[in-house]
């Protein structure tokens, strides 16, 4: 059977000769076109992943207690990942490798209950407040802050801190940033920019944002500030919403963005004072430039020792906090890129926990595991593994998924299309505005080989951009693995080279980008690459890893990369407005064209206000069908998370660590025996 002798070398050597050898990243280099050779007709064969291979660790002695079932440090937890945070700055940062972070340092004021992504609990307010909804149709919510809150360096928590941590969200974040999670909720836009111009045309321009007239800046700021007021004698911030917003609630709780920040720290170090003359001199300053990006001052229980970037996070204690000084005294952030070095640090008890690069690493954590446990009930059963050092939970609900994104316009200088131009040796940067070539992209992709060899056959094909169980998930049609409709949608589409020569007779060359250290997005890259090679011979995709911070701000540059998407908010509208909506997260990078924002756009502003499950339904399968038939990426598959964790570790099934929302760790509910 056929198998892409690139693929199994590169996984191969990822997933067991890692285990032996280290390697180091190389620095990214854009790759260099191939030469092009004539067109013949391929030989279509069943795309093969590379077989898995579990690597045993070695015995240990007989009478020795397995290494790793006692912490070398029960003060100290080590977490081996590959990725650097984007930045620190809470209201800014947006991705993976800060959030959970920040989790430990900054809290805002509600907080899951416990596993639960709908139920909350208050945490620096005193109780959840009812909504008073007035006959112009606005919601209000007032707050009661409580009382004896310090910030890391001492100061007093304040009303002002918390209106002003609003403000601030609001108005400095550009669409690479959370902030129109609060903004929709507050004024039903997108970003703050629009509150200047309704048209948009300042939205992720900072320098024409500063020519703006400064009446209007500032009478855009008033109205932020006029919607969170504070009142210091009362200890109340109240809230105004235009109108109502279901998913107000899980906003507030559910990253970052909404965490309190120390309003006079921040302006001794450089950052906005809350004077709306200004704030337009704060918005969407680039994250590697950003005034408080390595810097923090929260309320949570940890608080930051040092970041030495591409190197290592560390966390210490507060000794302060409210609620008692955590018990794991230090967290060891350490950014180690290969599997096979994370998991030999977890073998030997250098490790407490390491991130999997695919699902297919479980083949190898599951040689480790000594107890397998109900993810529902909590319960451990022992396995035949007497020499496990961990416990497993399988079943967690799986609320990220990784996908294709597709790249409308990468701009004239990108150096990750070759040449540029359709001449066999690059793609225009405009080359995915043609509908067919992204349908044909749609039906190239072998999903089943995606399924069962890297995901190891837990996956399930996703039917929408959103998830199963959500309105008007199910019905939606889906393309299948087709290399004759491939073909036949490549061959219909409209690019001609210069000379008149077909898409399909000339070829094409680009690169897809993917984090560095993500073997499941290689995986993904690489079976593409192989699939697209299979149809034409002609056809070149060269798979890229990028440093993760890196890839954050180069990958709008590729034709197109693979990335994934984490739920905020357990809502599909956290889906739709990041993928869909003109300001989205992905799609404002893509550049996707304004006549599918557009056409989207009523579905997505409907479905949000509706309140009836039924009609929100019917409103959103509509729209998946839409988003179908235009094919703007490549939608993937789900598998069920799985949580590894040493046997000494107490603390996560009982607290915010199980909840599917809360990415990585919440250190001050861990103790180690």
């Amino acid at each position: 059977m056929f198998r892409s002798t690139r693929l199994l070398t590169v996984l191969s050597l990822l997933v067991v000769a890692g285990l032996i050898f280290s390697a180091c990243t190389p620095a990214a280099t854009p790759t260099a076109a191939p030469e092009v050779k004539p067109t013949t007709a391929p030989q279509v064969q069943p795309t093969k992943a590379p077989e898995v291979k579990p690597t045993e660790p070695p015995p240990p002695p007989p009478t020795a207690e397995p290494v790793g079932r006692k912490s070398k440090d029960p003060t100290v937890f080590n977490y081996l990942k590959f990725g650097d945070p984007e930045t620190l700055d809470p209201h800014i940062d947006y991705e993976s490798a800060g959030i959970g972070i920040l989790f430990n340092i900054y809290e805002g004021l509600i907080v899951y209950d416990g596993a639960e992504p709908l139920k909350f609990v208050p945490q620096l307010a005193k109780a959840i407040p009812e909504p008073v909804t007035a006959d112009d149709g606005s919601v209000t919510y007032t707050w009661e802050i409580i009382d004896g809150v310090k910030f890391h360096n001492g100061d007093d928590l304040t009303t002002e801190d918390v209106a002003y941590s609003f403000w601030r969200s609001m108005l400095l974040g550009d669409p690479n940033t959370p902030a129109f999670l609060l903004l929709q909720a507050f004024f039903d836009v997108d970003d703050a920019t629009q509150l200047v111009d309704p048209e948009g045309n300042l939205v992720g321009d900072p320098e024409a944002l500063k020519s703006a007239d400064a009446a209007t800046l500032e009478a855009a700021c008033q109205r932020v500030k006029d919607a969170v007021t504070f009142d210091e004698t009362k200890r109340t911030v109240t809230m105004k919403l235009v109108h109502p917003w279901g998913p107000f609630l899980p906003t507030l709780a559910g990253g970052a963005w909404a965490t309190i920040m120390d309003k006079k720290w921040n302006v001794e170090n450089g950052d906005w004072d809350g004077d709306c003359k200004t704030w337009q001199n704060f918005y969407g300053i680039p994250t590697e430039s950003g005034i408080l990006r390595d810097k923090t001052n929260g309320t949570g229980p940890y608080m930051l020792d040092k970041w030495e970037p591409e190197q290592e996070v560390v966390l210490i204690a507060n000794p302060n906090y409210r609620k008692g000084e955590a018990v794991i005294k230090r967290a060891v952030y350490k950014n180690v890129q290969e599997f096979g070095t994370r998991f030999a640090a977890l073998q030997a008890g250098d490790a407490d926990a390491i991130d999997l690069g695919s699902v297919a690493d479980r083949v190898q954590m599951d040689t480790l595991v000594a107890e397998d446990c109900d993810i529902n009930t909590g319960e451990c059963q022992p396995t035949d593994n007497p020499n496990g050092i961990l416990r497993a939970y399988k079943g967690r609900l799986p609320l990220t998924r990784t996908d294709i994104i597709f790249i409308f316009d990468t701009g004239e200088n990108s150096p990750y299309i070759g040449s540029g131009k359709l001449d066999g040796q690059g793609i225009p940067p405009t080359f995915f505005q043609d509908l067919h070539v992204r349908r044909a992209f749609n039906y190239c992709f072998d999903y089943d080989t995606y399924i069962q060899d890297v995901q190891l056959g837990e996956g399930v094909r996703s039917l929408a951009v959103t998830l199963p169980g959500q309105p008007g998930y199910d019905g939606t049609p889906i393309y299948e693995h087709d290399l004759a409709k491939c073909e036949e949608e490549f061959k219909l589409a409209e690019w001609k080279a210069e000379d008149g020569t077909s898409l399909w007779d000339i070829g094409f060359y680009m690169q897809i980008g993917y984090n560095a250290g993500n073997t499941g997005r290689q995986a993904i890259a690489e079976i593409l690459a192989q699939n697209i090679g299979q149809v034409n011979s002609s056809f070149f995709i060269s798979p890229l890893a990028l440093p993760w911070p890196l890839f954050l701000r180069t990958r709008q540059q590729f034709g197109m990369f693979t990335s994934g998407w984490i739920e905020d908010i357990h809502d599909p509208h956290n889906w739709y407005v990041p993928f869909l909506t003109a300001n989205g997260t992905y799609s404002f990078r893509a550049k996707m064209p304004k006549e599918l924002t557009d056409k989207y756009a009523p579905y997505i502003a409907d479905g949000v206000r509706e309140t009836d499950l039924a009609k929100r339904a019917v409103i959103y399968s509509e729209l998946n069908k839409l988003v179908h038939e235009d094919a703007p990426f490549i939608i993937l598959s789900l598998a069920p998370s799985k949580h590894y964790e040493p046997l000494y570790l107490k603390g996560w099934y009982e607290g915010l660590n199980r909840n599917p929302l809360v990415n990585e760790w919440y250190f001050y509910e861990f103790s180690k025996d």
